[in-house]
């Protein structure tokens, strides 16, 4: 197999996931868990999909998350993407449904995920390029895609400024960037709520830090939409 000509190094392919990670990064208590395989096999059936119907009270569910990722995205034939800390790859695989043609890379720590989404995507037939790395050093050269996608992973990444930083280097100039993630709360039984979360490492963010932050690796905010403490993020690469 060809390795792809927008990766910054060799990698070793295994088992059909790209290696740029050679030992297992150190992650806080609520993040150890994505190691596990039992934690990858259930993630997706009994959190993913239904997580935002619990935390919006049933106002907001996956399917309408996902209508709007494509609608505000609204991916091109031949568009290259990156689905970072991908999990078991579902954004990758409603992408890839909607326009066959993009050339998708899903990235993630833990090759556990990376083998569900793997499996998952063969079960679906569609074709992801899968990539063990760490979101803090994609292996990947400058302006490399279209877009980039993320879905709630932006809650457990341990430095953000790092992260942001890094995706703006590899989104091409007028690229996109969608995020979903959990916001801080504003009311003080919300706060205290959090609070105990964040004690294992969970980090709650606060859109006008996160549109803040972005803004100085040059990623501008084009439209947010808020459900509850569920926030739907679109930037642009300036």
């Amino acid at each position: 197999m060809t390795q792809p000509a927008i990766f910054s190094r060799e990698l070793r392919l295994e088992h059909d996931i790209y290696r740029a990670l050679e030992r297992r990064p150190h992650v806080p208590l609520a993040q150890s868990s994505n190691f596990l395989p039992l934690t990858a096999a259930l993630y997706e059936p009994l959190w993913r999909k239904r997580s935002l119907s619990l935390l919006t009270g049933g106002d907001f569910d996956v399917t309408r998350e996902l209508d709007l990722m494509v609608r505000w995205l609204n991916p091109q034939p031949g568009q290259v993407v990156l689905d970072a800390a991908c999990s078991a790859g579902l954004y990758a695989r409603t992408l890839l449904h909607h326009e066959k043609t993009l050339d998708v890379h899903a990235v993630d720590f833990s090759l556990p995920f990376l083998k569900k989404a793997h499996e998952y995507a063969a079960k679906e037939e569609v074709n992801t390029t899968f990539v063990h790395a760490d979101v803090r050093q994609l292996p990947y050269k400058d302006s490399s895609f279209d877009t980039i996608v993320c879905g709630a992973s932006l809650n457990e990444f341990t430095d953000l400024p790092r992260t942001l930083t890094e995706f703006s280097r590899v989104l091409k100039p007028g690229g996109l960037m969608w995020q979903m993630y959990i916001s801080k709360a504003t009311s003080w039984y919300g706060r205290l709520f959090q609070a105990l979360f964040r004690l294992s490492g969970i980090r709650f963010v606060d859109p006008n830090v996160l549109e803040s932050k972005a803004k100085e690796v040059n990623l501008r905010l084009l439209k947010a939409q808020h459900r509850g403490r569920v926030t739907m993020a679109l930037f642009e690469k300036l």
